[in-house]
């Protein structure tokens, strides 16, 4: 039972993260790149997930799922719905050759989650990566 609920949650959680990215701009976490597709994606995973999870035949009997660890499993299940749908993304935008844009000289890079609206997870780690070799070497210079 621990585990079906991790996966409802997993897979729910993708599909909201989906639906999410759309209005926040977080083009970094998209799937598809079109936003109607998008959220008709987040949709049916949600959507799948549920059917799925409802639908079994052995959900009447008496789970031993207790409150602190369905909490624990929640919040683990959505952090790994996070990480995974920001290295599905990354590798997707990839093969398409989605390219980080750079920001103005002098201007700050983007922190945080709002990497998202210009680059992917493995876009941000790339960026960051060269703006630090960059500042030590303008350090050593």
């Amino acid at each position: 039972m621990a585990l079906d609920y991790f996966l409802l949650v997993f897979i729910g959680s993708i599909g909201v993260y989906q639906i999410a990215s759309i209005p926040a701009g977080l083009r970094g976490l998209w799937f598809f790149g079109q936003p109607v597709l998008q959220c008709l994606f987040g949709i049916a995973v949600i959507v799948s997930g549920f059917a799925w999870f409802f639908t079994d035949e052995n959900r009447n009997f008496q789970h031993t799922v207790e409150g602190a660890q369905q909490l624990g499993l929640f919040l683990i299940s959505i952090i790994a719905a996070y990480v995974f749908t920001a290295v599905l993304a990354s590798i997707i935008q990839a093969k398409v050759d989605f390219r980080p844009e750079e920001p103005v000289e002098g201007k700050q890079h983007e922190e945080g989650i709002e990497t998202f609206k210009t680059t992917t997870l493995l876009g941000g780690i790339l960026t960051s990566m060269k703006k630090q070799r960059k500042d030590r070497k303008e350090v050593e210079d």
